[in-house]
């Protein structure tokens, strides 16, 4: 169909005009849209990014009488990546081993040099060592507990995948190894690098004063429980929690958490003549600032000594008023998983609590200090 030619020159401007408003309008939302920063890429950085992270949690597997490690070699197929991205890879983990992994990651122009190794089917980049043997005298040269050897390959899905194993270079025996993969088919990339943990904390609230119904003793006139006022009372509280922990500097010397649990505390102490028998039940919240000041070699192992300071609320069940708590105290992770601490606690806003409904009389006024003991604690 051809249109007159009064029509057309009027479409001009109209076509025009939509071609300009496509640009201006369609092109920014395709290209303003925010990228995944986890999404696959072609070149594989973000999976090796990704794969670095994983690499690091796991050097605390590693013995730590294998402290002095070469890389051997790290095979690739060039169809997947480059000579660049291959010596990039190989960068990275010698960086994981030496920060992270805390091992003396030593080299040799020997196990500089890369050569292309071709089979019927692929090509590899390798080192120019030819055998066990080349290596062991090299590595009595160099020094070495180990090398490290490993493999790294991209799927037609864009998964790339690292393989790597620590051997002893005198016998062969293979100490550590490990498989990461990262891209579309992993369940979900680690944004995050959190420690999760579980604890048993024992704590002991000291009373100034408590004013506690004498349940076994009534007023004669008013029928009601005798009121007993007493300074000797203490209040001991057994409790669990669970608490989410985050490096926050690169070094690992400081730790934030933030940790969640449920106590039950009970009434001691009073004279002899007087039974004692109140609970009390709480949940708990708080945050903590931990700094490490006496570590160990490799700090996936723990550390000796570290020092915390805290903020945490006390809400107790069928009560009046909450306990708020600075604490400062000592901690030492003495294994990968164990930790032990203890320190006190400053009741620096609210430390009144008074009973409802069948506890309506009891008053308790905590003293200003208190003190918590964590006899165990679990990180997974």
């Amino acid at each position: 169909m051809r249109f007159p030619a009064f029509l057309r020159a009027a479409l001009k401007p109209a076509l025009a005009l939509a071609m300009l408003t496509g640009t201006a309008f369609g092109a920014p939302n395709r290209l303003g849209a925010e990228a995944d920063p986890f999404a696959p890429s072609s070149t594989g950085i973000r999976q090796i990014t990704e794969i670095m992270g994983r690499l690091a949690k796991s050097m605390g597997d590693i013995p730590p009488n294998v402290d002095r490690l070469a890389l051997s070699q790290v095979k690739v197929d060039p169809h997947q990546f480059d000579p660049g991205m291959a010596r990039y890879i190989q960068a990275q983990i010698e960086e994981v081993f030496r920060k992270e992994g805390r091992r003396t990651v030593v080299t040799s122009p020997e196990l500089r040099t890369f050569r292309v190794v071709s089979t019927d089917s692929t090509f590899k980049f390798s080192n120019t060592l030819p055998s066990m043997e080349d290596l062991w005298r090299l590595g009595d040269k160099l020094r070495v507990d180990g090398y490290i050897e490993g493999s790294c390959s991209k799927s037609s899905d864009g998964d790339v995948i690292l393989n790597l194993k620590v051997f002893r270079h005198r016998t062969g025996e293979i100490v550590w190894s490990s498989s990461f993969v990262a891209g579309p088919n992993e369940k979900k990339p680690d944004i995050w690098n959190l420690d999760y943990s579980a604890s048993a904390n024992l704590r002991m609230w000291p009373m100034k004063q408590a004013i506690i119904p004498r349940l076994d003793t009534l007023n004669a006139v008013t029928g009601e429980s005798i009121l007993d006022t007493l300074g000797d009372v203490s209040m001991t509280m057994y409790g669990i929690e669970g608490s989410v922990s985050e490096v926050v500097t690169p070094d690992k010397f400081l730790l934030f958490s933030v940790s969640l649990g449920y106590g039950f505390a009970n009434g001691t102490g009073g004279p002899d003549s007087l039974g004692i028998n109140f609970n009390i039940q709480m949940v708990k919240f708080g945050v903590e600032m931990l700094g490490i000041f006496f570590r160990k070699s490799n700090p996936d192992l723990g550390y000796w000594l570290g020092t915390y300071v805290g903020y945490e609320e006390f809400i107790p069940f069928a009560n009046r008023g909450h306990l708020s708590t600075v604490n400062i105290g000592y901690k030492s992770r003495v294994s990968r998983h164990f930790t032990l601490g203890g320190g006190v606690m400053f009741l620096a806003l609210n430390n009144k609590l008074k009973g409802l409904a069948d506890d309506k009389d009891r008053f308790l006024t905590l003293d200003p200090v208190a003190y918590e003991l964590t006899y165990l604690h679990y990180t997974f």
